[in-house]
Formats: structure tokens, C-alpha cells, sequence
């Protein structure tokens, strides 16, 4: 793995240059989306860029508030977990209230064209935290290590210095394996991102209401991480067997969730945008 890229004296956390990277590939890809629906994309391009410090700063606050309200001890400075949550709640604000009042569009619309930066940022991102040693799975049994689900494992020794995981799994024995917890998840973007882009190019023929893509996107997205956080090396919340992570999750399911069964009942009775 490579926490960071040396350049010199200069040291570069890998994991924010997968993210810089993917950012640039969702932009292009949705600007050129953009264009070809008719949409400003001057106008977009600044909600892009006014987006990033919105997602970045409700990223930073969900990655401190919600561990010290459950009195987790887990303060970590790292951008991932949590910070991603925190990133999609406040991003979706700005989007709504942005799109609605300073663009003077239909936010809804123009979302559900952007459905699929969700999952395609996230499966990208994850890489990040794969090389960086953000994410970590918990230990595995030897019977999974020696079996063919060892492809989806990682000796602990592929983690290094000054990597979290790192720290975490410095005193096990070096022939210990681990969940690939980024592997799983890149699989659960990857999943979403098909099935939100089709759902998306079926819009019409279904005749979706606006909105039900983007819905579907996060729902989605929520249901696939919720199984995949018991792999996650973490502490549970007081007598429960959920981490913070995945009752933040579920607290995401249920938003997008209810928004899509409400979207789906607005196209069931006829209901217009």
C-alpha cells in the first residue's frame, strides 16, 4: 500500500489524490451529461465547485459529531467513513436549495441526471482507501484465510507506516489476513452505479417521477453498505452489535428510502413536478 506519495520532501496523502482524481472524472463526465440535456454548464460548473465546500465542511463536522455521541472514542482525522455520509447529507442540501433558488431549476431533474456520481465517486474513492489504510476490515479465521474467499482478504502485512490500519494490526502475527472492507464496498458502489444508470436510462419509458433516480441511488447505495460494515474493524454502540457507521447508514436508508416510496406514490397517482 502507499499512505503517501513522496515527492522530494513533500508528502502527498494518497488518498486524496484518488479523490482529486475521481472528483475530476464525475465532473467532466456529468458536465458533458449536462450539456447534452440543454443545462447551463457554466452554471453547473459553479455548483460544483460551490458544492465542494459544503460536502467537505458537513464531511468533517458527521466524522466528529456522531462518534462522540455515541461515545465511541473514535476521533480519527482520517476523510473516509463517516466523513462520506456527512458529505452526502450536506451535499444534498446545498444541491436542493441551490439548484432551486439560485439556478431557478428543477432540482429534482437535474439530480436524478447526476444520479450517477454517487456510486461512481465512491467506488472510485474507495481505491484511496484501499491504498491509504483509512478503511479496515476486522480479523478473519484462519478456515477463510486458506479458502477461496482469501480473494477477499488482506495479509496484514500489506498495510504500512503511518497508516491506521497500520497502528490497528501492528501486534497481530504477520501471517494474519483480514477483510478487504474497500473491496467490499467499491463492489456496493459498483452495483448501485449499474442499476441507478439504468433505472436512469428507463426514466421516461417508466415514466418516473423526478427525483426517484437519485432516491434510488442512495437507497440503494445504503442497503448494500449496511451488511458490508459488520467486516469493519470497529467498536459497537453500548449494548448493540451496530458500529456507528451503520446507524448512521440506516439513519441514511430511511431518507432515501421514504423519498422514493413517496416519489413512486407520486407516479403511481399521476402527480407532476
Amino acid at each position: 500500500m502507499f499512505p503517501f506519495i513522496h515527492i522530494g520532501s513533500l508528502s502527498i496523502s494518497t488518498w486524496r489524490v484518488v479523490v482529486l482524481a475521481s472528483l475530476v472524472i464525475c465532473w467532466i463526465l456529468l458536465l458533458l451529461r449536462a450539456k447534452n440535456l440543454g443545462y447551463p454548464v457554466s452554471k453547473v460548473f459553479i455548483w460544483l465547485m460551490l458544492g465542494l465546500p459544503a460536502a467537505t465542511l458537513g464531511g468533517h463536522l458527521f466524522n466528529k459529531l456522531i462518534p462522540f455521541i455515541f461515545e465511541t472514542g473514535n476521533t480519527s482525522n482520517s476523510m473516509s467513513g463517516l466523513t462520506i455520509i456527512g458529505s452526502i447529507i450536506s451535499g444534498l442540501l446545498y444541491s436542493l436549495l441551490y439548484i432551486k433558488y439560485v439556478m431557478k431549476l428543477s432540482p429534482l431533474h437535474l439530480l436524478d441526471a447526476g444520479a450517477f456520481v454517487f456510486p461512481l465517486s465512491i467506488m472510485l474513492g474507495r481505491m484511496g482507501c484501499l491504498l491509504g489504510g483509512c478503511c479496515y476490515g476486522r480479523a478473519v479465521p484462519e478456515s477463510i484465510s486458506s479458502s477461496f474467499l482469501s480473494v477477499f482478504t488482506l495479509p496484514v502485512d500489506f498495510y504500512a507506516p503511518p497508516s491506521e490500519a497500520w497502528y490497528a494490526y501492528k501486534d497481530m502475527p504477520h501471517d494474519s489476513h483480514v477483510w478487504n472492507l474497500p473491496l467490499f464496498l467499491m463492489i456496493n458502489a459498483f452495483f448501485a452505479l449499474i442499476v441507478t444508470e439504468t433505472v436512469y436510462r428507463k426514466r421516461k419509458e417508466w415514466g418516473l417521477y423526478p427525483g426517484t433516480v437519485f432516491a434510488a441511488a442512495g437507497a440503494l447505495y445504503a442497503l448494500g453498505r449496511f451488511p458490508a460494515e459488520f467486516l469493519r474493524e470497529e467498536k459497537v454502540v453500548g449494548s448493540t452489535i451496530f458500529n456507528p457507521w451503520q446507524l448512521s447508514i440506516f439513519f441514511l436508508f430511511c431518507m432515501f428510502f421514504i423519498w422514493l416510496c413517496v416519489s413512486i406514490y407520486k407516479r403511481k397517482h399521476g402527480t407532476t413536478s
